[in-house]
């Protein structure tokens, strides 16, 4: 079917006096046309009626659906608010919180699958609800008391601020309706006019009987916010924290560049293959005989044994070895070779004689009678550094073995005769200033 155009027409009856029940709802009468403008008469239509607050596309308050079925001319007549309720409740809408908008969905065959048509806004007549939900009804009016006798007139008092424009009384009793007339299409609304010239104020009237309290005025708007309290006092820093754990050791220092390994001696060459063993003589083939008539085929003869292999030949002698290699770089006696990172070079400052090592920058040979001979005026030399628990779980140390305890009591230990021994700093000799874990040797010892 074609989508169907919504053609809107809204009419509220409220009948409202002094002790009257304001209804809780209002009708809603619409025309259901096809795309080409013809009504879609008694026809089952079903129709969702959401109402939303603020704006067209604001929250939905309620929402109610209906099936409605339209008249000879297309006209479908309903009440929102008395509808199937999806969500909300209608009569605790509070119609003092708008604008509000009404939105309009539909579907031709009677079902649920609504399309929506179209969203507008409510305007002054439902807000009778409104007023409805105000006050309490109005009690007797007590008896007038006797009028007290005149005094004499004061001054005029200033004029005082105008009180703000009290709700519109109730509207009187609605004539009856006539019958509805076929709805027309909506014209254009014509541009506003120019407002009129106020007229001269007349005579004022004899006052009239004073009206019911109009509904009490919207709130007014909020006050601007006190200034800031000053800030309370700063609060006592906390305690500090316990001293964190000692970090791990450092990284060892980089393992001197390994020699260059000499070329692989060349491979001997193999030895000559084995002849091959003789192949046992052919037997003599038999004398064919006479062709006689095909026989049957007889059964296949076993398979001979096969001949025995050759006996392997001896292995050649292995190659001499080749001639080591060249190492490539040469320096000159005790220098160490190592690899710079673009070359290979020597240097004098590590000196090895074979059985003695020395470091030192004047690239001096070392002493005989010393394995390791280290000489700086500049530094000294960094051995070990372990905690407590890591120096007693040392296996089997030998005789002599130095190392430095970063923890308490931090220092020199060395092992001697099944036991470590503490270098206590007032054994030694002076020279302060230096890292506590640089051993430095000077004319009066350690």
């Amino acid at each position: 079917m074609k989508k169907t155009i919504l053609l809107v027409m809204l009419s509220l009856v409220v009948n409202i006096t002094i002790k009257a029940q304001a209804p809780q709802g209002f009708n809603y009468q619409a025309v259901a046309r096809t795309s080409s403008g013809v009504a879609i008469t008694n026809q089952s239509i079903g129709l969702q009626i959401s109402l939303r607050q603020g704006s067209a596309s604001g929250t939905i308050v309620y929402t109610e659906t209906f099936t409605a079925t339209s008249n000879n001319i297309g006209l479908l007549n309903v009440v929102v608010g008395t509808g199937t309720v999806a969500t909300g409740t209608f009569n605790t809408i509070n119609w003092g919180s708008g604008p509000y908008f009404i939105e309009i969905s539909m579907d031709v065959t009677g079902g649920t699958s609504y399309v929506l048509m179209g969203t507008q806004q409510l305007m002054s007549v439902p807000y009778a609800l409104y007023a409805a939900a105000g006050a309490g009804s109005a009690g007797a009016t007590g008896a007038t008391g006797a009028a007290g006798a005149n005094g004499t007139n004061g001054t005029n008092g200033i004029n005082g601020t105008d009180g703000a424009t009290g709700a519109t009384g109730a509207n009187g009793t609605n004539g009856t309706n006539g019958s509805n007339g076929i709805n027309g299409i909506n014209g254009i609304d014509g541009a506003t006019g120019a407002t009129g010239a106020n007229g001269t104020n007349g005579t004022n009237g004899t006052n009239g009987i004073n009206g019911i309290n109009g509904i009490d005025g919207a709130t007014g708007a909020t006050g601007n916010n006190g200034t800031d309290g000053s800030n309370g006092t700063n609060g006592t820093n906390g305690i500090n924290g316990a001293t964190g754990a000692t970090g791990a050791n450092g990284t060892n220092g980089i393992n001197g560049a390994t020699g260059i390994t000499g070329p692989v001696g060349a491979t001997g060459n193999n030895g000559a293959t084995g002849a091959t063993g003789t192949n046992g003589t052919n037997g003599s083939n038999g004398i064919n005989g006479a062709i006689g008539a095909t026989g049957a085929t007889g059964n296949a003869g076993p398979i001979g044994p096969a001949g025995n292999n050759g006996t392997n030949g001896t292995n050649g002698a292995t190659g001499a070895t080749g001639a080591t290699g060249s190492i490539g770089f040469a320096g000159t006696t005790g220098q160490t070779i190592y690899y710079d990172g673009s070359g290979w070079a020597a240097t004098s400052n590590i000196y090895n004689s074979g059985t003695n090592v020395s470091i030192s920058a004047a690239g001096t040979p070392p002493v005989a009678s010393a394995a390791l001979d280290v000489s700086s005026t500049t530094s000294g030399l960094l051995i070990p550094r372990m905690t407590s628990a890591q120096r007693t779980t040392i296996s089997s140390p030998a005789n002599g073995l130095l190392v430095f305890q970063t923890d308490s009591p931090s220092g020199f230990y060395y092992y001697n005769s099944g036991s470590w021994q503490y270098l206590s700093p007032s054994s030694g000799g002076g020279g302060g200033g230096a890292d506590s874990q640089s051993l430095i040797y000077i004319a009066d010892g350690f």
